[in-house]
């Protein structure tokens, strides 16, 4: 996995002197709208190598990771010449990150990506460990490759450029790695706010120790046979509300979503593999404070509906990731449809 594992400016121009040695590379900048106004000027003002490259547009959010916009951005690379030896890069969250990942893993049958994480969620999570992904209809990265970005370049500037809402979307995945694989981790998260921005400035090590395990983990198991999947933790819910969302046309982000699934996750440890009692309702305590959590009953018969599409089942029963403790987490637990309906927002934890 090759990647960079500093945040410093110095980065691009790490990116620059690697684009140097491809001299005869077609390059390709893959944006949304919001990188294309907030993140494409500093990398272009920092990357001289990246002057004249061809800028590919997709509107924001999960509605671009759809196979008619990855047939579309092939079109457009096709039509400017795009040739085995192309370099696609990712400038971009999360959405952008899985459908560039994509586009490079088949477009020509492979050509070089490289991953530019602009956004909290995109560095901890995204652009880490490969797996790209594509949404049929509604339904979550039901397509999708096993795709390790050609290089991967973290620049801390692009948080500046961060709603608060943003970057607690991004701070949902750090929970998640540190409730699965690091207990002392989440107790310095618990006790602070890692997300902080614009005032009192990103907690750089936190971000960094993020990305260390979830690095370790994948390089573990690349392909997701067996220990990767705790990195699944509270995501086949969060799917599920995803897709309900998308359904609606209605806003919630990924980090958002996730949060809802890790507070059910945590609901579900307590009664079916007595996760302490003091522990749950501390962490379903903290996750309401900082965030919105969904009702799960208010759709739960459409919540059922998209968890049969989740790629962790098998004879169409539900398996989830679920933790004996912070750092303890048990893999392929079966859920019954029993034990959704019998969850609550506000019952005691």
């Amino acid at each position: 996995m090759n990647s960079t594992s500093s945040f410093s400016k110095n980065n691009l121009l790490l990116l620059n002197s690697y684009l140097a040695t491809k001299p005869n590379s077609k390059r390709f900048i893959l944006v949304d709208e919001n990188t294309f106004k907030h993140c494409l000027p500093i990398l272009i003002d920092n990357v001289e190598q990246l002057y004249g490259a061809e800028i590919l547009e997709v509107e924001q959010g999960e509605k671009s990771k759809q196979l008619t916009i990855v047939e579309n951005l092939c079109g457009a690379m096709i039509e400017s010449s795009a040739d085995k030896d192309s370099i696609l890069v990712s400038l971009g969250g999360g959405v952008i990150s899985d459908l560039g990942g994509f586009v490079a893993s088949v477009f020509k049958r492979g050509i070089s990506h490289i991953a530019i994480p602009t956004t909290l969620l995109a560095m901890i999570d995204a652009s880490i460990g490969a797996k790209t992904g594509i949404n049929i209809g509604e339904v979550k990265n039901q397509v999708g490759t096993f795709n390790t970005n050609s290089q991967t370049f973290f620049h801390l500037e692009f948080l500046n450029t961060l709603s608060k809402r943003q970057v607690l979307n991004g701070a949902a995945e750090m929970f998640k790695i540190a409730l699965v694989s690091d207990e002392k981790l989440w107790d310095t998260m618990k006790q602070g706010k890692p997300w902080n921005n614009k005032k009192q400035g990103f907690d750089s090590k936190l971000i960094e120790k993020c990305i260390k395990l979830k690095e370790d983990i994948v390089m573990q198991d690349p392909l997701e046979q067996g220990k990767r999947k705790i990195l699944n933790f509270g995501h086949s819910l969060a799917h599920a509300f995803e897709s309900i969302a998308l359904q609606k046309d209605s806003d919630l982000l990924h980090g958002e979503a996730v949060v809802s699934g890790i507070y059910y996750a945590i609901k579900l440890s307590n009664k079916k593999l007595s996760f302490p009692q003091s522990k749950a309702t501390e962490i379903c305590e903290y996750l309401k404070k900082n965030y919105h959590i969904i009702d799960i009953q208010k759709d739960i018969d459409l919540v059922i509906n998209y968890l049969y599409a989740d790629k962790k089942n098998i004879n169409n029963e539900f398996r989830f990731i679920l933790l004996e403790d912070i750092a303890k987490p048990i893999i392929n637990y079966t859920i019954s449809k029993e034990d959704l309906l019998s969850l609550r927002l506000t019952d005691n934890h």
